[in-house]
């Protein structure tokens, strides 16, 4: 029992004794730092793809079940409603892999000259984090894209009580070749679109997409034009 009280004793010590103080640094301490070159990353971004299972079918995709209302990709523009609901523009049904390879990622300074362009103002100059992708490492894209775009709106004004967003409609409505019912059109005289979520202008895209350049990210304040 002594040495347990001993042990705890001289813990206690060790940890009253370190101390650490954080802060943040500023652009100009942030500029004089320096570290290792560029990192490289291979990225892949695979949406709604899986081993064939329970929640794909055959071929391992998953939008062409029974749940394809969570295959969505959703965005809502400011002020843009109808009665005061919310509208939505929505991707269905959409699926597929992008893969970056060799993209390096590195800290450069960026110069710019300062909003008011008055004579011997001198350049600014902000710590910046510099994407780089070269032609010889193409994007891979394969079967990627959506099965339908649609504009949809809330039930309820103001995201009120009850509200089901637009993003999740499988609403019911249409008159003969466009009739549908829970999201998907129901017509049978209309083959290309039966059983087929509502909406216009599907997409697919496979290939290879070589690109060279560099994307910088940096913070933005009002010295510089495009803030």
């Amino acid at each position: 029992m002594k040495n347990i009280g001993l042990f705890a004793s001289l813990l206690l010590m060790v940890i009253q004794g370190a101390h650490a103080e954080l802060r943040p640094l500023q652009n100009q301490e942030l500029q004089a730092v320096e570290a290792q070159s560029a990192a490289t990353i291979n990225w892949s971004l695979s949406l709604n793809h899986s081993s064939p299972g329970v929640f794909a079918n055959a071929t391992g995709e998953y939008c062409n079940g029974t749940d394809v209302k969570f295959c969505r990709l959703a965005m809502s523009l400011n002020n843009r409603t109808t009665l005061d609901r919310k509208q939505w523009l929505v991707l269905k049904g959409i699926q597929g892999t992008i893969a970056l390879n060799n993209v390096d990622i590195d800290g450069v300074d960026l110069l710019y000259s300062s909003d008011s362009n008055m004579t011997g103002d001198p350049d600014k100059i902000k710590a910046a984090l510099q994407l780089s992708i070269k032609e010889t490492s193409p994007i891979l894209i394969r079967n990627f894209g959506f099965n339908a775009m649609s504009i949809e709106t809330d039930t309820v004004a103001n995201e009120g009580s009850g509200n089901v967003s637009g993003y999740l409609a499988m609403g019911s409505g249409g008159t003969g070749v466009t009739a549908y019912a829970n999201g998907v059109y129901t017509d049978t005289t209309n083959k290309f679109d039966q059983g087929r979520e509502t909406g216009f202008t599907g997409m697919m895209m496979n290939g290879n997409l070589a690109l060279q350049g560099t994307l910088k990210v940096f913070s933005c304040d009002a010295s510089m034009k495009r803030c």
